[in-house]
């Protein structure tokens, strides 16, 4: 299920990623930070994934594109620059929080489509943002950018993306796991820090989050939230 290494997810003939968060470079440049246009780099990430796993599909499981609610001149050059580069045969992308308008933007790409949700076997794939009803035994989301921090016996700490996994009742209840972002330059949450209390959405708002479990991108289990929490 989950691909070793990379923040993505292989389920059936699809490759699920999520938050890229294109065009975001135009907000650090207001910010006196400059970084270089994420389209090429994120496309070749993907690509690589397709090569590995040769999955004919791509599912973006929403904010592929930054800014709210406007789309920018950086975000039509990168969001298209992106989807034109990729080698799968059909992308999908479940509409984020920040995707407002991301039909304008997607329009004449004949190999793209914009839904809510995707569903792939068992598993329900959304962004994260809104409520969702659903009979899929496994809820895959974004949105919260769950990152890591681990401390070493000499007090130096690193702060490393993961993927979280846990249980949600809605009508039913749920297995729910919580992807790291595609793109590593986004914000995150430290998902062992206190000052987080509930993750993001009102799906997982749901879940029971010291119960949750944690594993780095090598496959490394840490245990629950709650038994690697920072002071």
């Amino acid at each position: 299920m989950f691909i070793t290494d990379y923040p993505a997810m292989l389920v059936d003939e699809c490759v699920i990623i999520t938050d890229l968060h294109l065009g975001m470079s135009k907000e650090l440049l207001h910010a006196g930070v400059k970084i270089p246009n994420q389209a090429r780099r994120l496309a070749e990430k993907a690509n690589r994934l397709q090569q590995i796993t040769k999955a004919k599909n791509l599912v973006i499981l929403g904010d592929i594109k930054h800014q709210i609610p406007s789309i920018s001149f950086a975000e039509v050059r990168e969001v298209t620059e992106f989807l034109t580069s990729l080698k799968f045969k059909k992308i999908i992308i479940a509409k984020g929080n920040h995707d407002g308008n991301i039909e304008k933007l997607v329009k004449g790409l004949k190999n793209v489509s914009v839904r809510k949700s995707v569903t792939v076997g068992d598993y329900l794939l959304t962004h994260g943002h809104r409520n969702i009803d659903t009979s899929k035994k496994n809820i895959v989301i974004g949105h919260n950018h769950p990152n890591v921090k681990l401390v070493d016996d000499l007090g130096a700490s690193y702060i490393m993306p993961c993927w979280v996994i846990g249980r949600v009742k809605l009508k039913n209840v749920h297995k729910l796991i919580i992807m790291p972002s595609f793109n590593d330059l986004t914000g995150m949450m430290i998902v062992n820090d206190s000052k987080y209390e509930h993750f993001n959405g009102p799906i997982a708002k749901r879940m029971e989050k010291d119960a949750a479990r944690v594993y780095l991108q090598d496959g490394t289990s840490l245990g629950r939230i709650r038994d690697i929490m920072i002071k």
